[in-house]
């Protein structure tokens, strides 16, 4: 029976969160069908004992989940649920190191420290000696990428379909004045021309009436009752004038809507963590949470355009992170890329 599974071990009131997200990790790289993970991936109905036997059985990798409190966990009536031994997290160990060909990792996370023998009862002892794995919350997508790395030398990852990448350009420069201004300057330029046009009432106020009406157009023949209705008509000789109308410059898609608030980052497919924006106009300041727990902060800026950062400081990490998105729907969903130290990586946001 060809053993390719992965068993994730795990105490629930210490890393469930963890282990839901490891296991979303996982399954991108070796499959849904490859990765065990209890509360999900039992169907109704099954023997919880059988399964989870037959299950380790088939693993060719058991990831012990330990946190802070794995082994400080206790029953109702404040026993040590570790060295129960109807305890399910000690049965699952003790099994596992029992397999001769499936590899056994514990695997300590955000800041558990590594176990001592005298730490664990007598049948998982052993576990104490066998090298560690790290899952910290900063660097939660380094120490990923390190695990599965060590987990392909075991299992063979699923293969994928190239995923077509989404070129995002850089933020276009500002305007210059004359591109935004242009069609104000032409506007004013036809004005002053047709101004300049009209003939000088000052040089003819001296003429007799008759005079001007000849001189405004020689060709034409008018009656005096077409010159007396000129006259009620249009008095004041600016009707041709009036009726210019100047051709507007359309304004750009204003940038001021609502952006604010808490974005899912969601990275290949795969949930990464949430933004919590502040907006300011079209700058904004921004937290960025994981599990819950704020790992991050920064600044950044909206050109109408793209919402980028301008600034982005990981706690702790002195990689180099930013991000830059666009949107097609007004802002109601944003598609871009993240970057660590300029490698870029398909992401979007999604409001929560």
């Amino acid at each position: 029976m060809e053993k390719n599974k992965i068993f994730i071990s795990y105490r629930q009131s210490d890393t469930q969160s963890e282990a839901s997200r490891l296991k979303e990790n996982l399954e991108d790289i070796f499959g849904a069908e490859n990765v065990f993970f209890d509360i999900e991936t039992l169907e109704p109905g099954l023997n919880f004992a059988k399964a989870i036997e037959k299950t380790i059985r088939q693993s060719a990798v058991v990831l012990v989940l330990i946190g802070e409190t794995w082994t400080e966990v206790k029953d109702d009536e404040g026993n040590l649920r570790l060295f129960k031994e109807d305890d399910w997290v000690r049965k699952e160990v003790a099994l596992a190191l029992e397999m001769e060909d499936t590899r056994v990792i514990p695997v300590l996370v955000k800041d558990a420290k590594k176990l001592s023998a005298g730490q664990l009862p007598d049948n998982i002892k052993s576990l104490a000696d066998y090298q560690w794995a790290e899952l910290t919350i900063p660097r939660w997508r380094s120490d990923v990428e390190k695990l599965i790395s060590s987990l392909e030398k075991i299992i063979p990852p699923v293969k994928k379909e190239p995923e077509k990448k989404k070129v995002i350009l850089p933020p276009p420069k500002p305007k210059s004045w004359w591109a935004k201004n242009y069609l104000w300057v032409l506007g004013i330029f036809v004005v002053i021309i047709i101004i300049a046009s009209l003939p000088d009432n000052n040089n003819q106020e001296n003429l007799p009436i008759e005079s001007n009406i000849t001189a405004a157009g020689e060709d034409e023949d008018f009656s005096q009752e077409e010159i007396q209705g000129l006259r009620e008509n249009n008095p004041t000789g600016t009707e041709i004038y009036n009726s210019l109308e100047l051709e507007e410059e359309v304004p750009p898609i204003s940038a001021e809507f609502n952006y604010s608030g808490k974005w899912w980052v969601w990275e290949n497919g795969i949930r990464s963590g949430y933004f919590l924006i502040s907006q300011n106009g079209n700058y904004f300041n921004f937290d960025y949470y994981y599990f819950d727990e704020k790992v991050g902060e920064g600044t950044g800026e909206y050109n109408g355009t793209y919402l980028y950062s301008t600034a982005f400081n990981i706690f702790g990490d002195t990689n180099q992170y930013g991000f830059t998105f666009g949107s097609y729907d007004q802002g109601v969903s944003w598609e871009g890329q993240t970057f660590v130290n300029g490698i870029a990586t398909n992401a979007s946001l999604i409001h929560d």
